[in-house]
Parts: structure tokens; C-alpha cells; sequence
């Protein structure tokens, strides 16, 4: 009985310890692979700079290139540098209208301009959306929770004068 109670824990230990070396094993081969994948490189003389795109494929951004930002596709459309991003810095809630300038919660930017679209009738809910006249913007609603206007809507029917009431009946009693 003891030795069954033995093999069964050096069992459990090789369990436990199978993926850790199953571990190493794959790390091991994986840095072996690097290591040969090193050598041809620097040991090539047909190292081109496309694999060392592959190799580092960040996008270098446009901190030392800011006029890679400036298109030429549209005037409404201002690129501006910002934290090494072109960014449209006449709808960004982040830089609107130069960089580092953002927008309180609930506002939009709205041609590089900061604007409470809740209650401007200008800009009601989106930018460049107008309300009619007379009409309010209220949680970004135009005319949201407003009584009717009594003119141009026609006036309501005139009641007809009541009937009068019947005449009593003349007493037979003389």
C-alpha cells in the first residue's frame, strides 16, 4: 500500500511540473529561432529597408513632419500636429481649434469652436442644425416641451347657445 501511495505522488509532481518544462522547451526554441534569424540578417548583404519596416512597423507619426497633416482635399478640413496625430482640429472634442483645447462634457466642436448643442438654436443637437423661428432649443430639441402658438392654427369652434327650458304645462286648475 505504501509504495502505491509513493507512485501515485511522483506521478502528481511529474503532472505538475510537465508544463513547465514543456515551458522552457518552447522558449528555448523560440530564442534559437531568433538567434538564426539574427545572424542571417546581419551577416546578409541583401538587407533591404522593407524588412526593416517588418521588423519595426510603427508609424513614425508627424512630430518631426507636421506638413504631412496639411491636405489639400477640402477647406473645411483643418490638420493640425497634435501629440504626433493629424487631427481635424475643426470636430475634435479633444483639440478643437488648436491642440490641447477640449471641449466641457456634452459639448461639441463645431467649426473649431466649442458649443453646447443642448440649448443653442444654432447648433441644436448636431452642428449646423437650425431651429425655426420663435422656436427654442432645449436638450438639444428644437421646440421640445413648448406650448403651440395660438396663430396660425384656427380657432376653435363657437359653442351654440343653449336651449331654454321647457315651459311648464298651464294648470287646468282655474
Amino acid at each position: 500500500m505504501q509504495i502505491f501511495n509513493h507512485t501515485i505522488t511522483i506521478l502528481l509532481i511529474l503532472l505538475h511540473l510537465l508544463p513547465l518544462l514543456l515551458y522552457s522547451l518552447d522558449t528555448q526554441e523560440k530564442n534559437l529561432v531568433v538567434q538564426q534569424e539574427n545572424d542571417v540578417t546581419k551577416n546578409s548583404s541583401t538587407y533591404a529597408t522593407w524588412m526593416w519596416r517588418i521588423k519595426n512597423p510603427r508609424h513614425m507619426g508627424c512630430w518631426r513632419r507636421p506638413w504631412i497633416c496639411r491636405h489639400d482635399d477640402s477647406p473645411r478640413i483643418r490638420r493640425r500636429c497634435c501629440r504626433n496625430h493629424c487631427v481635424d482640429v475643426n470636430s475634435d472634442l479633444n483639440n478643437c481649434g488648436l491642440c490641447g483645447i477640449r471641449c466641457p462634457f456634452t459639448w461639441q466642436c463645431c467649426r473649431g469652436i466649442c458649443m453646447n448643442t443642448n440649448v443653442n438654436p444654432f447648433h441644436c443637437g448636431k452642428c449646423d442644425r437650425r431651429c425655426p423661428r420663435r422656436s427654442f432649443c432645449s436638450y438639444g430639441m428644437c421646440g421640445y416641451a413648448q406650448p403651440l402658438h395660438p396663430f396660425p392654427f384656427p380657432f376653435p369652434p363657437r359653442l351654440r347657445p343653449m336651449p331654454s327650458p321647457p315651459k311648464p304645462y298651464p294648470s287646468l286648475v282655474a
